[in-house]
Parts: structure tokens; C-alpha cells; sequence
């Protein structure tokens, strides 16, 4: 299993880095500035819906913002998610990792009727079950969500240091 980020510490980084204030992403997300402070915090988990406008808002993949790639931006993502493409790409998940509806609700820390209703695009995927089928199945989270083709997270670039003799 990957290591997990603290997605708070990450989500400030990242509002900082483009020199937005608490209030300034509150109102780009239609939320109380209180709420941002909590998601820094990690008093609160962020919903995907406000993950979803801060990535269209930045043009930043999900999967940047929480660390899981240090691609900033697919090449083909799209701001628009598709709840019934996210519904065929739980599907999917399922049928290539061979998972029965309560297996796959075990890998989530889910119960089987969320499996099903995702499936069937009765609601949009909770961002802690996304993170977690993308920690321990390396899905992209934006693929899951419709937001680009690229399928699996490509992972963070390892620095190598190579040393020559002479």
C-alpha cells in the first residue's frame, strides 16, 4: 500500500502556492471559509464536489492534489466529471480485479450496497473510498471520476543520483 499524504497539509500547500487565501478558495467553492480551515486541519474530509471545482479551478488533477502524481495536469482532462462514466469505471475496476461487490466494498471500507448504487450512478464516489481505490488499486481518481483517459496514476519521479569514476 502507498504511503499516504495528509491531504490537509496538501491542500494548504497547494492554496498557498497559488497564493489563495482561506476566503479566497471558500468562495471559489461556495463554502464558509470555516469549512477550509477544517479540511487543512483534517478535522473533515473535503467532499469530491469541492475537490472537483478546486482541480477545474487550478487546472490540477485530483490525483496531484492529493499527492499520488507529480503530474500537475493530464493532457486530455476535461474540468466536467460524468457520474455515469464513474459508474462504468467502478464497473470496470471490479471486473479486472475480480472483485464480487462485497469484496470490493471491503478494499474501500464500504458495504455493498455503496459498491452497487456507484455502479449504478445513483450518487457520486465518497473522496475517502476514491483515495482508497486509488492508494491500493492505483486508479487515477480523475479516470474514476471521467475526467481524463489516463487509467492508472503515474507515479512521482524518483530522483536518482548517479555517480561517475573517472
Amino acid at each position: 500500500m502507498k504511503k499516504m499524504v495528509n491531504i490537509g497539509d496538501r491542500l494548504k500547500y497547494i492554496r498557498e502556492t497559488y497564493d489563495l487565501s482561506q476566503k479566497d478558495l471558500a468562495t471559489i467553492l461556495g463554502i464558509e471559509k470555516s469549512s477550509i480551515s477544517h479540511y487543512e486541519k483534517n478535522d473533515r474530509t473535503i467532499p469530491i464536489e469541492h475537490l472537483i471545482k478546486f482541480s477545474d479551478y487550478l487546472n490540477l488533477s485530483i490525483d496531484y492534489i492529493f499527492g499520488l502524481t507529480d503530474i500537475k495536469c493530464y493532457e486530455d482532462q476535461i474540468e466536467k466529471y460524468n457520474i455515469n462514466q464513474m459508474a462504468e469505471r467502478i464497473k470496470i475496476i471490479g471486473k479486472e480485479q475480480h472483485l464480487t461487490n462485497v469484496a470490493f466494498a471491503k478494499i474501500i471500507n464500504s458495504c455493498e450496497s455503496n459498491i452497487r448504487n456507484y455502479k449504478n450512478g445513483k450518487y457520486l464516489i465518497l473522496t475517502t473510498f476514491a483515495l482508497q481505490i486509488a492508494s491500493t488499486l492505483n486508479y487515477s481518481i480523475d479516470w474514476i471520476l471521467g475526467k481524463t483517459n489516463q487509467k492508472q496514476i503515474i507515479q512521482k519521479r524518483k530522483l536518482v543520483t548517479t555517480y561517475f569514476t573517472i
